[in-house]
């Protein structure tokens, strides 16, 4: 049975910070929520530039909102279904996660900010058309800080980029884990409620994956 290879990584541009994480699991069908969020659909559906995304990108504005508005569904729903499916997934990361999400409560859904998209579909189409390895960093070099200053970004902003091969959801249930990261950088920016504006990207990375990049930004 093939294995699932995801890979999930963060900058913080302030901080020239970065993290990676590697998870293998065997290959199942990731259980999903029965009933799609209504509110989290007309949200994002209102933003800006929604019906231009890619449909894996929209998938991941869906989840990542979905998550932000009720945590603790988001946890009953979604990520406790995933944990009783892959068992190698039950670590110490598994407990804190429950827990922060239970404490940090409802937050604001993320407002699609179009020059953000710019900046992640960019990306996205950079690495994962060029199958180059995962970077924050563009193929010519160019690195995150730099890439998001000429974007015209002028206050904090953070990228989590992953690699997927078989499931949305669990590409962002994985970066909320953050597994073997003892800083939870993803769980933190996921979770960081001073981070408001939100760009997603998405390509096919090879036949059978998708680069997944979200640029997170404070209030522009």
């Amino acid at each position: 049975m093939r294995s699932l290879l995801t890979l999930a990584f963060l900058c913080f541009y302030f901080l020239s910070f970065s993290q990676i994480s590697m998870i293998e699991l065997e290959e199942k069908r990731v259980p999903e929520p029965a009933t799609r969020d209504s509110v989290v659909d007309r949200w994002n559906q209102s933003q800006p530039g929604y019906q231009k995304l890619p449909n894996e990108a929209k998938q991941l504005l869906y989840w990542t909102n979905y998550a932000r508005n009720n945590p603790a569904r988001f946890w009953d729903s979604a990520i406790a279904p995933v944990l009783a499916t892959f068992k190698p997934l039950n670590v110490a990361e598994t407990i804190s996660l429950k827990k922060d999400l239970l404490r940090v409560g409802k937050l604001p859904m993320f407002i699609l900010n179009e020059t953000l998209v710019g900046t992640a579909q960019a990306h996205a189409s950079d690495i994962g058309g060029k199958k180059a390895p995962l970077s924050h960093s563009s193929t010519n070099g160019t690195d995150f800080g730099t890439r998001i200053k000429k974007a015209g970004i002028r206050y904090c902003a953070n990228e989590n980029i992953s690699l997927s091969s078989q499931s949305i959801l669990l590409s962002l249930i994985l970066l909320y884990l953050d597994i073997r990261l003892p800083d939870m950088g993803h769980r933190k920016t996921l979770m960081d409620m001073n981070l408001k504006e939100i760009g997603i990207g998405s390509s096919r990375y090879g036949s059978d994956q998708y680069f997944l990049v979200q640029d997170f930004a404070c209030a522009q």
